[in-house]
């Protein structure tokens, strides 16, 4: 027994080492791809830092919720290949210790990412959803060419649509195109050649266009008035816009509880209980999905003798082959093909038989024939560059 603690003590620390350097590296690169995206809300459209630095904390829960489960599979990968290249495994089964009491320290590093994962998935990630979609259109409300794209039409505004071919930076709107029915009397088609938001007083915009005309038609098209202009201001209800666009929460921002209420309201059979039901089912599997990574990473560390770069390989693999079959489930699942609680479970299923396999079957210590065809795809890789032209020969 204290011979199986200090194993157990052991291999949890020599996991922990991997786990944490993989979940920072891994939130790392998608926070810099996070920041490469909001990097031009900084540069072109004038926005604060501070600003940007919340909408980056709002994303943090949902690239924790698929970071940790990629942690706990190479947490578990690296540590038992290291244990396996170093031959530790075969002193482990020749001091007459089983696979099997492995599990524990496992189990331990599983259940605390599921728990870890699942807080995440019930509270931070709709909370953080919530305030990033609360902040951008906050910010929307004083800066509306943020909500504002290229070459569309916008008809967010109550009978106005708004066409805008450039937007170059620094607020400016370049190439501008109104037709304005707020007044019944008339309709009028304002051009212009540059604009320009700026806040108002009483939950309102100021749309200033420059260098253009104004065109007014009357309902019954007998009569028509042209007139140019230097600079001319369109008022706008920046309320009513901000509320148009938060009328309902997505299912992202709802809790589990939301989740549940909305069901309850949802025709069974329609778009949007299948969005509600799978966000729902999303909650729950994303984080069971740290115990199946954990269950993977076992066998496929103790078979492995290569190193831990060809590990990190495998361990990508594995997870992408992961996120490729729960992307094809969400897909399919939106469209009804199948009840969502099917769809959002089917990529635990599959990969935790697998694990289940190959640990069953290294249990046995009966040979695996796939892993042990990417056991010697490195070596025939080696082969294939010494192959090439100019390559040096081998000594």
């Amino acid at each position: 027994m204290f011979k199986a603690r200090i194993i157990h003590r052991y291999l949890f620390f020599e996991m922990l080492s991997p786990y944490f350097v993989s979940l920072g590296v891994f939130t790392f690169v998608l926070l810099m791809a996070k920041i490469m995206e909001l990097t031009d809300l900084v540069v072109s459209r004038g926005v604060g830092l501070s600003v940007v630095g919340r909408l980056l904390l709002y994303t943090m829960p949902y690239f924790l919720v698929f970071t940790i489960p990629m942690a706990t599979l190479l947490g578990v990968l690296i540590a038992f290949l290291r244990l396996s290249s170093d031959n530790e495994i075969v002193a482990i089964k020749a001091a007459g210790i089983s696979l099997s009491r492995l599990l524990p320290p496992v189990a331990a590093l599983a259940l605390f990412s599921w728990a870890t994962t699942s807080a995440l998935a019930f509270w931070a990630l709709p909370w953080g959803n919530n305030s990033f979609e609360n902040l951008v259109y906050k910010v929307a409300s004083s800066q509306a060419e943020l909500a504002l794209k290229e070459s569309s039409f916008i008809d967010t505004f109550p009978n106005l649509v708004i066409y805008i071919n450039k937007l170059p930076g620094g607020g400016v709107l370049k190439d501008v195109f109104i037709v304005d029915q707020r007044d019944p009397e008339k309709q009028h088609t304002i051009v212009a050649k540059r604009g320009k938001f700026f806040p108002g007083q009483g939950g309102k915009l100021t749309l200033r266009l420059y260098e253009g005309g104004i065109h007014a038609v009357s309902p019954d098209k007998r009569s028509a008035e042209t007139a140019g202009f230097d600079t001319y201001d369109v008022t706008l209800d920046a309320g009513a816009f901000v509320a148009k666009q938060r009328k309902d929460k997505h299912e992202k921002e709802m809790y589990v509880s939301e989740l549940l209420a909305e069901l309850k309201k949802a025709p069974p059979d329609s778009k949007r209980y299948y969005l509600v039901d799978m966000e729902l089912q999303k909650k729950f599997s994303l984080p069971f999905a740290c115990l199946v990574m954990a269950l993977i990473g076992l066998p496929l560390g103790i078979h492995s003798r290569s190193g831990r770069s060809w590990g990190v390989a495998v361990a990508l693999v594995v997870f992408l082959s992961y996120y490729l079959l729960l992307s094809a489930a969400w897909s399919l699942g939106e469209s009804g093909f199948y009840p969502p609680m099917v769809g959002m479970w089917v990529p635990n299923i599959v990969f935790g038989l697998l694990g289940a396999l190959m640990f069953r079957q290294e249990l046995k210590e009966t040979p695996i024939p796939l892993l042990n065809k990417l056991e010697r795809l490195p070596a025939l890789l080696a082969r294939l560059r010494a192959l090439r032209p100019g390559a040096a020969p081998e000594a």
